[in-house]
């Protein structure tokens, strides 16, 4: 059953770092820009103030029950919100599909960080309730935990205006966004945007890590049954994030817009092993592909990742290989089978299975010119980096 929350005023923040924001400020009554490159002209029907004041019903009427089980989870069974002495919504982002704030509550001296997507934009106002399923579905169908729990979702109600999708899950405490970036001399160093810290850059330790560790989060992630794998991901949306971890680090997927079957099947039994691999390669080559895409500074021009990042890309795999088969009681020997059966593509192979996926693209998807563009030097190295393993 959920609880009342006290009748405490929320505080409401901008920027970072936070300043208060109320409806005496010029700021409450402008529009919110689209995302981070759009001018505030971009959503005039959505003020500052129209987003704090759909927040605030979401969490003291539809989202009581979430916000319940949220405290409950990251405070203990003992925790509840009748004792809520502080109650913060910080906006933090303004990304093309959400708009992300950082919802602070504290209970005496204890103090729980969640996030609350909102819908803003047609685009994400489409896509939020999917996406809250999506990101249930991976919490509840697989026993490692790289996407954050989802609390609940609905709406949040603004006078005289359609009401914002939103919903509370599970803030990633110390994980931040990260992209390559512009510097002296060509250099596109990887950069992490801290905004307590400052940003900073990865070492190569921590680039291989990025890399690795990315794949094989949506590796493991991949159905061997359903063949469904989590797809419509970008580094240029900042969807991977990432913490330090003594001299490497740890990475989380925040957002899964989509999670659906490579394709289809013709029945509703279990693919066959031929199948099985079929999808599995498909599912490897674009992935190695689209990994090595971003836009500089995640708003600029598109950038190619370097040749250095495909051998932690194919270790990822091959040990999200490993978990897969474990997950599923899949003997060990699937995974020998599945390298076997890359390697046997050859560089030929990969460059005609490249060339068929990316007809799969919109001719003018700016990604597609840039994939397009490297694809025979990727299947020559992808050849190289599999024959190593093999040797």
């Amino acid at each position: 059953m959920s609880q009342e929350i006290p009748s405490l005023p929320i505080i409401f923040q901008v920027g970072e770092p936070p300043v208060p924001i109320t409806a005496a400020d010029a700021q409450w009554h402008l529009p919110l820009p689209a995302d981070r490159q759009a001018g505030p002209s971009a959503l005039p029907s959505v003020r500052y103030g129209d987003y704090f004041t759909a927040a605030a019903d979401y969490l003291h009427a539809e989202g009581r029950s979430a916000l319940t089980e949220a405290v409950r989870h990251g405070l203990g069974r003992d925790a509840a919100l009748r004792a809520l002495t502080g109650l913060q919504v910080h906006l933090v982002k303004h990304g093309a599909f959400y708009h992300p704030a950082r919802v602070t509550v504290a209970i005496g001296a204890r103090k729980l960080d969640l996030v609350l997507n909102v819908a803003v934009s047609p685009a994400g106002r489409e896509r939020l309730a999917a996406e809250a399923g999506h990101l249930s579905h991976l919490s509840s169908e697989f026993s490692l935990r790289f996407t954050p729990r989802v609390y609940g979702w609905g709406f949040g109600r603004i006078a005289g205006q359609e009401p914002l999708p939103m919903f509370l899950g599970e803030w990633l405490d110390g994980f931040h966004e990260l992209h390559p970036c512009a510097a002296p001399g060509g250099q596109q160093p990887w950069v992490v945007w801290d905004p307590q810290q400052g940003r900073w850059p990865l070492s190569p330790r921590q680039i291989a890590d990025l890399f690795s560790q990315a794949v094989f989060i949506l590796t493991c992630y991949f159905d061997p049954i359903t063949l469904a794998a989590v797809q419509g991901w970008h580094h240029a949306a900042g969807d991977f994030v990432v913490r330090a971890r003594g001299l490497g680090l740890e990475v989380r997927l925040i957002t899964v817009r989509r999670y659906a079957p490579l394709f289809q099947l013709e029945t509703e039994e279990a693919p066959t092993l031929e199948r099985l691999l079929e999808a599995l390669t498909l599912f490897f080559l674009r992935t190695s592909l689209w990994m090595r895409l971003d836009r500089l500074d995640g708003v600029g021009d598109l950038t190619w990742a370097g040749d250095a990042t495909l051998m932690p890309m194919w270790h990822g795999f091959v040990h999200g290989l490993k978990h897969m088969a474990r997950h599923h009681d899949f003997p060990e020997s699937i995974v020998a089978e599945v390298v076997a059966y890359l390697a046997g593509h050859g560089r030929q192979g990969w460059l005609d299975l490249g060339e068929m996926l990316l007809t799969r693209f919109p001719a003018d998807l700016p990604e597609a010119a840039l994939l397009r563009r490297h694809l025979a030097s990727h299947a020559a190295h992808l050849t190289e980096v599999i024959a190593a393993h093999r040797s």
